[in-house]
């Protein structure tokens, strides 16, 4: 065989193979903070973590999942500059707040704050496989579990 054609098709094979694990799925997680009491969360703000109209759309999405799930999903409009910002805004330190948490909506990434600790509660990264109605979904069974653990039936 060619040298150069040897040389040709180990660069494919490489190729192609570097692209098949560049393209493998990755599984959705979720990171939970044990401070956080879930049970107490029920009026819940919801931010676009950008400006775009996408991102707007998807936060709309993510609320009214969460409204059909029980939850008083809460639209807020604004721009803040962090998500801190956001949170000093929303849920002041010594007041009282009108939401029990916030969640940031990202194409690949929700990110639930409560209000009362000041901590995130969860974080749930999509992955390649979950997309915006797994990661809500993941959001919104941890919700549920916090009601259930608390004998709570309060929509």
């Amino acid at each position: 065989m060619n040298p150069l054609r040897s040389l040709l098709a180990l660069s494919a094979c490489a190729t192609l193979a570097g692209c098949s694990i560049l393209m493998r799925p990755t599984q959705a997680s979720e990171q939970v903070n044990p401070q956080v009491d879930q049970s107490t969360m029920s009026a819940i703000v919801v931010i676009a973590g950008d400006d775009a109209r996408y991102d707007l759309r998807m936060a709309s999405l993510v609320r009214d999942k969460l409204t059909e799930a029980g939850f008083n999903g809460i639209r807020r409009s604004g721009r803040w500059a962090s998500e801190n910002e956001a949170l000093n805004d929303i849920c002041p330190t010594n007041q009282v707040a009108s939401a029990d948490g916030i969640i940031f909506v990202y194409y690949n990434q929700l990110i639930l704050w409560d209000c009362k600790t000041r901590l995130k509660a969860i974080q749930v990264f999509g992955g390649t496989e979950a997309g915006l109605p797994g990661m809500t979904d993941r959001v919104i069974a941890y919700l549920q579990a916090g009601r259930r653990q608390s004998g709570s039936q309060s929509n």
